[in-house]
């Protein structure tokens, strides 16, 4: 019996007809199947077969995402590429997945793109959720903390850095000018002074490199690249896969040659800058045995500061930009801002000591936070383990995105969520309230940005410099900077604008 029915089987193969219905079929199975949402699992939309809902992503996605939560919920699945999602879109959601089950939640979903960049995911950002990797996260959290607070830092921002800025915007003599390469150059100069021990100007090669590379990095990395949705494309040397591979060896390149230069200039003892700190500690590791040293190898040295160094400089930079253009449209702010900091900081640069008498100053950051946020989603997590969100299946090595955005808007925490309203983290008589529910900047649980407490710190030294010093003013007779969001990549940026920065007296109205 089984002879006759492979020989029948034979039989029908024998006919190119039959082989090519028989992979047509195939085919076809294979298409349904990859649109088939398992059981338990959130709903959403089934997208085309093989590549899931890459093509409707492609443009406007941030709306898009948080489009598909009007139709599916506040959880809802998708389908990208091979890859299964899971888009949390409300902070209950959010909080059961990154805090309440944030051991399973704390993987990091493998990206082919950002692997090359970090040298096979040996860093903090990118790598995934292992022993090594909290090793590692504590190295940076101690690293940071040393610069986090007190005089370093305020020496860094006040002392070292603004007054290049101060000076730079004083040479526009009143002209009008685009403050985002101004502002580059300051938060760069505070994050190279921390992690280098270095200063540029704008005129140097090597910011103009690192300029270049971040302007690279959001045109060529986009979205993503298709390799990272459909893995056979990483073997097609197409134009944007061999941009990024050119993009990404500059800069590792570059960080290496930093770190080499400390180790040749290596002082028994002497620490200056982060790259010694991190140093110190890879020593210590290696005095202290194999099994340490292990976990602190030349590769995670330089991506430990790669993370440090990028993170530092992108965000701050974009959400001050956000806050010049928001305060020369609201001129009542900056004159509020302005009154706060002559009352608390007087004639001299402000200092950290200043923070809990800045709320006002405070909550309009935070405001521009909520209203702007600059990674409108947060880079994707991975569960490690079978587990569950609101009610549905969540297998191991599913995706999950934070839609920061949608959290940020949500009208459920916030009144009137579309309009600019610093008032809302305060209270009446202008104490700062409690952290506010649904507003997650820096993200939460074991992946919460390890350099949190620096990054407000240090917006809040540039922001109070700032304003202590110039009034921003829109160009005669020109429009005020346009508040829309222009979604670049993965950040919320602003539409290139242009602003006159008037010098002022202390006292002195912003208007």
């Amino acid at each position: 019996m089984v002879s006759l029915t492979i020989g029948a089987i034979q039989s029908f193969l024998s006919s190119p007809t039959n082989v090519f219905l028989v992979i047509v079929l195939m085919l076809v199975i294979a298409a349904i199947w990859s649109m088939h949402i398992p059981a338990g699992f959130p709903p959403g939309p089934r997208g085309l077969p093989f590549i899931g809902s890459i093509g409707a992503l492609a443009t406007d996605p941030i709306y898009k995402i948080t489009d598909l939560a009007k139709k599916y919920g506040d959880i809802y699945s998708l389908k990208v590429g091979r890859k299964r999602i899971i888009v949390l879109n409300n902070i209950e959601l959010v909080r059961e997945a990154l805090v309440k089950k944030q051991k399973a939640f704390a993987g990091r979903s493998f990206v082919y793109s950002l692997d090359l960049f970090s040298e096979g995911g040996e860093d903090i950002i990118l790598g995934n959720f292992t022993e090594k990797w909290k090793t590692l996260r504590k190295i940076a959290h101690q690293a940071i903390r040393n610069y986090a607070s007190g005089h370093k830092l305020e020496n860094l921002v006040t002392k070292d850095a603004f007054p290049r800025l101060k000076k730079a915007i004083e040479d526009n003599d009143g002209e009008p000018f685009d403050p985002q390469p101004l502002l580059l150059l300051f938060v760069c100069n505070v994050m190279a002074t921390m992690c280098f021990g270095q200063n540029y100007e704008l005129d140097d090669t090597e910011f103009k490199d690192i300029l270049k590379f971040i302007k690279d990095v959001n045109e060529s990395f986009g979205n993503g690249l298709l390799a990272d949705f459909v893995p056979i494309f990483k073997y097609i040397p197409t134009k944007s896969l061999r941009e990024f591979k050119k993009i990404s060896n500059m800069w590792i390149s570059l960080i290496r040659s930093k770190v080499d230069e400390h180790k040749i200039k290596k002082q028994e003892g002497n620490v200056f800058d982060l790259v010694d700190d991190v140093m110190k500690i890879q020593a210590q590791a290696e005095a202290a045995g194999e099994d340490q040293a292990d976990s602190l190898t030349d590769v995670n040295v330089r991506q430990i500061v790669s993370d440090i160094f990028l993170a530092g400089i992108d965000t701050t930079m974009t959400t001050m930009n956000w806050c010049i253009a928001y305060l020369v449209n609201y001129p009542d702010v900056q004159t509020k801002v302005q009154e706060e900091i002559d009352d608390v900081v007087g004639q001299r640069l402000p200092v950290l000591s200043d923070k809990g008498k800045l709320t006002y100053c405070e909550a309009v950051i935070h405001e521009v936070m909520r209203i702007r946020t600059v990674l409108p989603v947060s880079l994707p997590h991975e569960t490690i383990e079978d587990t569950s969100v609101g009610g549905y299946n969540v297998p191991k090595g599913t995706q999950i995105w934070t839609n920061l955005w949608k959290l940020h808007n949500d009208e459920k925490y916030w009144k009137e969520p579309e309009k600019f309203r610093p008032e809302r983290f305060l209270h009446e008589d202008g104490r700062a309230l409690p952290k506010q529910d649904s507003f997650l900047p820096f993200s939460a649980g074991r992946r919460v940005c390890v350099g949190d407490v620096l990054a407000k710190n240090e917006m809040l030294l540039i922001f109070t410099c700032l304003f202590e010093q110039f009034t921003f003013l829109p160009p005669p007779g020109k429009d005020k900077p346009s508040l829309e969001p222009n979604f670049e990549g993965r950040a919320t940026r602003c539409i290139p604008y242009k602003v006159v920065a008037r010098e002022r007296i202390s006292g002195e109205s912003g208007t």
